[in-house]
């Protein structure tokens, strides 16, 4: 780089230093003021009149060249704010709104009659405390029965299955049993025997009323006479036993006739077509499952509370939707060494026929109540007045011109029977307790129905 005069050389005295063609002058806004890149020196002329020119060095022209030429920078455009329209559309914003389902259910007489409505007042109640306990189904001794053969003989067939529901008096098997030809012989003989000496008898008391027989030969017929009569009777008793009358003793019929002596569900078989049996063999095994027994299993700490007659509500693991209710009808005196219980038996009546032996559950059962209770007791409905409506809690309530109406609630604690109210309902009002199904079943029905329209 060398200086000649005024002017400030690059290196080259031809070489011109430009922004991308040869011939292009950067204007700063007036004929006057140029600043030109394309001689052998770098010359800025900043007027028209100035008589002694600037002269900036090279570098600073460069950097000012490229400044004016990018220009200012860009000012971004303000976001506009998200309004209404920028939301998304709610779904099926296209259809019309839809109503909101009946609440009321109007049922003529007929059909309220064979419903069996009937209702019960909202009150307030102090909810009896209560314990939860596991256990299991099981049937009541006094409600089965072990069925034997009764007689010595061969099967000639069984007529029931495991499971099968029998009735009083149902034939259960017929048996080929030679000793009941025994039997029927013995008391015909004794019968006959017992009658020859009630006429011999006779006969003597008409003699011995002449003075024609001794007073030791009457006493001797009317010994004989009562121990015949004695024996036929007992060989009667046999019979009777036996299921068999004493009507046809003369009767050579050796098959038995096996039959059920109460109404339940065979639990067991235990003999076969052809097989052998002995009066002591067990054929059937019967169960009477009207009501049954639950097995509830209570922990030590517990016993104090539970006491013999405290009302109990079970849940069985089968039906959970199902409860039912029963009592404590005794309490073990002795703990399972293994588990550390004691059986508390709760009788339950079988209803709808959903008891099965074994079924496994929780009772909860009442036990009084302890320090802590509350003082203000709560509205309590019967727990049969509790539906559900769209999942949700609902009960019925009755007005006086008849008309049901549904009011979805909030359910709070519980007791064997009872429920707590903490809203929804109003002290004095009556909800339904008997027949909720069929207003559930009226409403749904008439709300598909809107549905379709």
């Amino acid at each position: 780089m060398s200086r000649r005069g005024s002017h400030l050389s690059l290196g080259t005295s031809a070489r011109d230093l430009s922004l991308g063609t040869p011939a292009r002058d950067l204007s700063l806004g007036t004929p006057a003021r140029d600043m030109s890149l394309g001689t052998s020196a770098v010359h800025l002329s900043l007027g028209t009149s100035a008589p002694s020119p600037v002269r900036l060095s090279a570098g600073t022209c460069w950097l000012a060249a490229l400044l004016l030429a990018c220009g200012p920078a860009p000012t971004p455009a303000p976001t506009p704010a998200p309004g209404p329209a920028d939301e998304p559309a709610p779904e099926h914003a296209d259809e019309p709104a839809h109503e909101a389902p009946p609440r009321r259910v109007r049922l003529s007489p007929e059909v309220m009659r064979d419903a069996g409505i009937a209702d019960a007042p909202v009150r307030r109640e102090a909810l009896t405390e209560t314990i939860q306990v596991i256990g299991e189904i099981a049937a009541d001794p006094d409600r089965s029965a072990q069925v034997a053969a009764r007689v010595a003989g061969t099967l000639e067939a069984v007529h029931f299955l495991e499971g099968d529901a029998v009735k009083v008096g149902q034939l259960l098997a017929t048996i080929r049993a030679p000793g009941l030809g025994s039997l029927r012989a013995d008391l015909a003989s004794l019968q006959a025997r017992a009658a020859a000496a009630r006429s011999n008898l006779g006969r003597l008391e008409a003699l011995a009323g002449r003075n024609m027989a001794s007073q030791q030969e009457l006493s001797t017929a009317r010994a004989e006479a009562a121990a015949l009569g004695a024996e036929a009777s007992a060989a009667g008793q046999r019979l009777k036993a036996l299921g068999l009358g004493s009507g046809n003793a003369s009767s050579g019929n050796v098959v038995f006739s096996l039959r059920s002596p109460i109404a339940g569900l065979i639990t067991h078989r235990g003999v076969n077509r052809g097989q052998a049996v002995v009066p002591e063999t067990t054929v059937a095994e019967i169960v009477g499952l009207d009501e049954a027994w639950f097995l509830a299993r209570v922990f030590e700490h517990h016993v104090g509370q539970v006491q013999v007659g405290a009302a109990a509500e079970v849940v069985l693991n089968a039906y959970p939707d199902q409860r039912f209710t029963g009592a404590v009808i005794n309490l073990a005196h002795q703990v399972d060494p293994a588990t550390r219980t004691l059986t508390a038996r709760v009788a339950l009546a079988n209803r709808d026929d959903l008891l099965r032996l074994g079924l496994f559950g929780s009772a909860t059962i009442a036990v009084p109540p302890g320090p802590l209770a509350p003082a203000a007791p709560p509205l309590v409905v019967p727990r049969s007045a509790i539906t559900e409506i769209h999942e949700r809690p609902a009960v019925f309530v009755r007005h006086a011109d008849d008309d049901f109406e549904l009011h979805e609630v909030v359910l709070g604690a519980s007791a064997p029977g009872k429920v707590a109210v903490l809203h929804g309902l109003r002290e004095g009002e009556r909800v339904v307790t008997s027949g909720v199904f069929t207003l559930k079943s009226v409403l749904l029905k008439a709300t598909f129905a809107e549905d379709e329209e």
